[in-house]
């Protein structure tokens, strides 16, 4: 199994495929397996890299503070795009996975040709009394991953009771949480806001998200509002994570998106 050994931990990843590269970023807590779907339908036409980000799945510990997790990700995965020699490629991130795109191309926009944000959003900061409640039942929760897995499942059921196969492929995640760690990223995401850099985004970007949730819908349309030039996609009876909940619907947005930049997207990679 490939390793790549980082400043204090390590980091598990899989390629496959050739061509254009796409890398694909799990939510914190999960792992890679959560992209199942994708690696089928796009590993014929593109080279995959996927990575189990430090704290989570295979990979090893966090082994740094809350305020410097994302940062140290982010490093990370620059350093396994050197490891292979790929000198950019196209982003794709699931809800937190979107966060740590987004602050990837703050911190490294040379290795970045395109994005895909998913469920995902920009700011997290608490505003006014409903904002910081918010942040206080956030902070409650965060003891109740301690509790054993039935909690969890029974949880899940009830939420993805429409999309039977994302139901399936959280809970296998879900039983293999490392709790601890989860909470860890948790609080490194509790106050980000990523939006005063993302007018300086001058690469393709899609923005997509199911359309069963307004509140998420509403902090996606957020994001696109920043962006320049950035594409918004609405997945019907879709929720987060919507390449889970409609597979087909998301690999095919997704084709599009990376069709209609094709050129731009080879240039880049030669």
């Amino acid at each position: 199994m490939p390793y790549l050994k980082v400043d204090g931990s390590s980091i598990y990843y899989e390629v496959y495929g050739e061509g254009v590269p796409l890398i694909f970023i799990h939510s914190h807590g999960l792992s890679h397996q959560m992209f199942s779907p994708q690696i089928h339908y796009f590993r014929k036409h593109y080279k995959l890299i996927l990575v189990d980000l430090r704290g989570n799945g295979r990979s090893g510990a966090l082994g740094v503070n809350n305020s410097h997790i994302l940062q140290a990700q982010c490093e990370d995965l620059k350093l396994l795009l050197d490891q292979l020699e790929i000198s950019n490629a196209v982003w794709v991130g699931v809800s937190d996975g979107g966060i740590l795109v987004q602050q990837f191309m703050e911190l490294y926009p040379q290795y970045v040709s395109a994005i895909i944000l998913s469920d995902s959003y920009s700011q997290n900061r608490s505003k006014g009394w409903v904002g910081k409640l918010a942040s206080a039942l956030h902070t409650a929760s965060s003891v109740t991953s301690y509790l054993p897995n039935e909690f969890f499942t029974r949880s899940l059921k009830l939420t993805y009771y429409n999309w039977d196969f994302a139901y399936r492929v959280l809970r296998n995640e879900m039983v293999q949480k490392r709790p601890t760690e989860w909470i860890k990223q948790r609080a490194a995401l509790k106050e980000v806001d990523l939006t005063p850099s993302l007018n300086q985004i001058n690469v393709p970007v899609l923005c997509v998200v199911g359309d069963f949730s307004q509140t998420a819908i509403q902090r996606m349309q957020e994001t696109v509002s920043f962006i320049p030039d950035a594409t918004l996609q609405i997945i019907e009876d879709s929720y987060d994570p919507s390449n889970l909940c409609q597979p087909m619907k998301f690999n095919e947005a997704l084709r599009d998106f990376l069709e209609l930049h094709k050129e731009r997207l080879i240039l880049d990679s030669a």
